[in-house]
Parts: structure tokens; sequence; C-alpha cells
């Protein structure tokens, strides 16, 4: 067992690694491009972020399932990985606009942010959102018809007692309310109105998290321990702490890009 375990956690680690090296490329790229404005480094970032995506798939994949998935041993499904994926697009997105609404009020970008670009937020945030619906129902649907208990196991756990009213408010406060409101061109482009949008959708991503993995240690009724909502307040608090750090030690603006002027005049 405690080999096992050990096991386990250098594989957690080379997950973290993995991803953590591309992002320091990434960023170690970006870093040259605003001193030197060199445009060959933008087609090698490319380039880079292309590889990226396939290693932040594969690496995201395996550890929703060596973390998430293997909580239910008799259950799987083909789409768990897509399906966090896709969550994670929404989170980061919506903190993108947070950011985005919290830099237009302040110098240097104060009026640089016009709400056209608060609009392309909103769509593909609004876009995101849809595919995490779809995902979430492609893979309820083709449980229920195929109808087999080792499958359907775990979708009674949550849609039976005190989980099913954590499953209405995923329905309808992850999916049905932002989809409604961010089909309004009018919100879209207001940027307070838009960020409330995106703030409601990064507290259901936690309860998304939650509502996936806490039923395989309380399966009949919600349980929740002060520790569920203290850990991730605290890595959020170290990861915030560090990308404001950046955030203040970088131009907040890639001034080597190439396409900058016209992104800033976009209309």
């Amino acid at each position: 067992m405690f080999r096992y375990l050990i096991g386990r956690l250098f594989w957690s680690i080379f997950l973290f690694l993995a991803l953590t090296l591309v992002a320091y490329v990434l960023s170690a790229l970006s870093r040259r491009q605003d001193t030197a404005k060199d445009p060959t480094l933008t087609r090698r970032m490319q380039n880079i972020a292309s590889l990226g995506l396939l290693v932040a798939a594969a690496t995201v994949t395996l550890a929703a399932v060596d973390w998430m998935m293997s909580l239910n041993p008799h259950w799987s499904s083909t789409i768990y990985g897509l399906y966090l994926i896709i969550g994670a697009l929404v989170a980061a997105m919506a903190f993108t606009v947070l950011v985005a609404l919290y830099l237009s009020r302040r110098a240097p970008l104060e009026g640089e942010f016009r709400p056209v670009h608060f609009h392309d937020y909103g769509k593909l945030l609004l876009a995101f959102v849809m595919v995490w619906a779809y995902f979430s129902v492609s893979q309820f649907l083709i449980v229920w018809s195929g109808n087999l208990p080792e499958e359907t196991s775990w979708y009674q756990g949550r849609m039976l007692g005190g989980w099913r009213v954590v499953s209405l408010a995923l329905v309808f406060l992850h999916f049905a309310f932002p989809f409604v409101l961010l089909l309004s061109r009018d919100l879209k482009r207001d940027a307070g109105k838009l960020a409330r949008v995106a703030a409601l959708l990064l507290v259901m991503r936690w309860v998304d998290v939650y509502w996936l993995a806490a039923p395989a240690f309380s399966p009949n009724h919600v349980s929740f321990h002060w520790l569920d909502a203290m850990l991730p307040i605290a890595l959020c608090s170290i990861w915030l702490w560090l990308f404001l750090g950046q955030l203040q030690s970088r131009p907040l603006l890639p001034l080597g890009e190439p396409f900058l002027k016209e992104a800033l005049g976009h209309d």
C-alpha cells in the first residue's frame, strides 16, 4: 500500500511538472518578445502552444481518471477527461472576464478595453458553457440508454436523496441561467453584468467538482466539512498570490505582439 501511494505521488508530481514546463517555456518566450520584438517568436509560441494543448489534454485526462474517477472503481466514462477539461475552460474564461474588468478600471489599461472586447469574452464563455452542458447530457444519455447497473449506480447516488438538490443546482445555475443571460448582446457588452455571470460560474465550477467527488464518501446525503471549502480557498489564494506577482512584474500588454495594434483597435 505504501509503495502504491508513493507511486501515485510521483505520478502526480510528473503531471504537474509537464504542465509547468509548457507554461514556463511560453512565459519565457513571451518575456523575450516584450524586449526583443522579434516576430518569429510569435510563430514559435504558437507551435509550442499547439503541443501544449496536447500535453494539457493528456495530463488533465490522466489526472481526472487517477484522482476523481477512481473514487468509484466500478464506474467508468470515456468522456470524463473531456468533461473536466471543458469545465476548466469555463473557469479560465470566467476568471479572464473578472481580471479584464479589474484592469479596465485601473491605469494603465483604463480606457483600453471596449465593450466589443467583453462581448467577445462573453461569446467564448457562452460557447464553453454550452459545450460543458453537451458533454454532461451526452454522458447521461449514454448511461441512461445502456441501463447497466454498474453505470447507473453512479448517477443514482447523485439524483436521489440530498444530492438531487446539488444536481438541480448544476442544471439551472451552471447552464440554464447563465445560458439565458449570455444570449443577451447587451449583457455581454456590459462588463459589470458579465462579471457577475462569470463569478457565478466560478462558484458553480467548485460545486461541480464537489458533486463529482463527494458522493463517493457520502452517497446518501450531502456531507460538508469545513476543509471542503478551506482547501480550495487556500490553493486559490496561493495561485492568486503567484499570479498577481507576475502581473505586477511584467508589462500588461504584449509589447512585441505583431497584432497588438489591431487587437486594441478591434471594433
